[in-house]
């Protein structure tokens, strides 16, 4: 780097004096453009020396590492979605049980993910209390969860 930075400076040097010791007229003009084609040439010198294939495959991996970041913050954010839902969910039916003067215990809901809707929704539920039938349909009617994936662990 301090030996690019010295080569723009020296050829900057060499162009000012050369300018400040041509004469007016044509000598001028081809002496201008000269310097500035050797500033040009000073400032792009580290370009020749790239090495494209380094620079190709830092490329790849560059996108591969960007790929893999993607994917990865996807199933992070289908984790957190489905989480929040079965947690709704569970508030939802506790809170109902709540209305209807039922105490039950533990409630664990899962959720599935649906490809062709691209979202999660409820699929079954443990809850731990004794059968409740009213507290059931609702559960079917509201979350779409029937009495065959509804498990009833209380006595």
């Amino acid at each position: 780097m301090r030996q690019w930075i010295a080569h723009i400076t020296a050829a900057s040097l060499l162009s000012a004096i050369a300018m400040a010791v041509t004469p007016k007229g044509r000598v001028r003009q081809v002496t201008r453009l000269a310097c500035g084609l050797m500033c040009a040439l000073a400032v792009a010198a580290p370009l020749a020396e790239v090495d494209v294939g380094a620079l190709a495959s830092g490329l790849a991996l560059y996108r591969q590492r960007a790929e893999q970041i993607v994917t990865q913050a996807g199933e992070e954010e289908k984790t957190m979605e489905r989480t929040y839902i079965e947690q709704q969910c569970q508030a939802y039916i506790l809170g109902k049980a709540d209305e209807r003067g039922l105490a039950l215990g533990a409630v664990e809901l899962t959720a599935r993910w649906d490809d062709q809707a691209r979202v999660w929704y409820p699929w079954s539920v443990t809850i731990a209390a004794p059968m409740d039938s009213a507290l059931s349909a609702v559960i079917e009617a509201e979350l779409g969860i029937p009495a065959e994936r509804q498990r009833w662990t209380g006595r």
